[in-house]
């Protein structure tokens, strides 16, 4: 009891307005750097895609809308470029705080959070087209939810493109100040058809919107100076957390031309059974949590890696799901909080960067990055 009425007396100091000393007593660290030898530029971006209706609205004259962010290798360092980690932040609190289960208050300064990302920062010169990795959110999740991985992809060299999957993301904010809530939540727990007639939709839309995003891209290169004519659409790569693990397996089964995919613990209950049963040719990366409470997450993987003569498997003990994004990587409190697993934060981002960089960048690369981490 002593120590509830401590606690309550703290709490009540904290949530009297001080926002100085919120931030003392739950401190919240920027984005570490990335260890690729380019600086990494930023712009966002809004694409409609005409020849889609909006599945999640009834206006039949309302068509697929969506929001990105693109990473790229700059060819300046400026900080007075580098991008808060929260656009429109105080639009977007509200939604942290209830998916944190945390006091307004005590994420309200996650708005000073810092990237390394420079927006609208000039392209680094290149002979070639860039190689490009997407990026596929979980349920509730949005585009930027793996900022540490673009940055780091981003500063060896690679493009990387993140898009809110509307009304899936928690909140999608348009440059116009409309939003798509969030409205993929299955309140029922559907199971049998009714669980595929839910959730099979929202994955066919997901993979569709990454679809769009290749052919706009397409249509987008003869812009000569633009950051769309200086990348490659013919032999990209894929990964996602979550739901997004389970889009991205189900692009590189659709789209020829993406080469690959990785899912950081992914959820592979609502890929359909005969994509399970047909595996890929294709190399397929599974990094995630050593057990799932639904264990047919993984008799699905398993059944999947049996049919893939190139899918890998790697499950660590110690982690949570959340721990494959980047929210356990503001602060070590998030394990106090319950937010995150027994493994440090550091080594959880190595986990993460090294698999992400063995699988998406080539040996030269990862040596060269393996050096820049071992004089930090």
């Amino acid at each position: 009891m002593k120590f509830q009425s401590i606690a309550a007396v703290i709490l009540g100091l904290l949530g009297s307005g001080c926002s100085t000393l919120v931030s003392k007593v739950f401190p919240l660290d920027d984005l570490p750097v990335p260890s690729g030898p380019h600086a990494v530029g930023t712009q966002y971006f809004e694409w409609v895609d005409g020849a889609r209706q909006e599945p999640f609205t009834e206006d039949p004259k309302d068509k697929r809308r969506l929001a990105g962010q693109i990473w790229y290798p700059a060819g300046v360092s400026d900080d007075s470029l580098r991008q808060p980690y929260l656009d429109y932040p105080e639009r977007r609190l509200d939604m942290i705080s209830y998916q944190s289960g945390l006091p307004r208050f005590m994420v309200a300064h996650m708005q000073r959070v810092q990237t390394n990302s420079m927006l609208n920062a000039p392209l680094l010169p290149h002979s070639q087209k860039r190689p490009l990795v997407l990026f596929s959110h979980g349920l509730s999740g949005m585009k930027n939810q793996n900022t540490i991985q673009a940055e780091l992809l981003a500063s060896h060299g690679i493009t990387v493109i993140s898009v809110d999957h509307a009304y899936d993301a928690y909140l999608t904010i348009f440059a116009d100040g409309t939003v798509a809530d969030y409205r993929s939540s299955d309140t029922e727990n559907r199971t049998g058809d009714a669980f595929w007639a839910f959730r099979l939709p929202q994955l066919k839309t997901r993979v569709a919107d990454l679809v769009f995003v290749l052919d706009e891209i397409a249509r987008r290169s003869g812009e000569a100076g633009s950051l769309w004519a200086n990348i490659a659409t013919d032999d990209v790569g894929v990964f996602g957390h979550s739901f997004g693990g389970a889009t991205a397996l189900m692009l590189a089964a659709q789209d020829d031309r993406v080469a690959k995919s990785m899912a950081l613990d992914g959820w592979m209950v609502p890929v359909p059974p005969e994509v399970i049963t047909a595996g890929t040719p294709k190399p397929f990366y599974y990094l995630g949590q050593a057990a799932w409470d639904d264990p047919i997450n993984y008799k699905k993987l398993d059944k999947f890696l049996s049919a893939s003569p190139q899918g890998k498997k790697q499950l660590e003990a110690g982690t949570k799901h959340f721990d494959y994004s980047d929210a356990p990587q503001f602060s070590n409190l998030a394990k106090r909080f319950g937010l995150s697993g027994e493994v440090s934060r550091p080594a959880l981002r190595a986990l993460i960067n090294d698999a992400v960089m063995s699988f998406f960048i080539d040996d030269v690369s990862r040596a060269q990055a393996s050096e820049a981490n071992l004089d930090q």
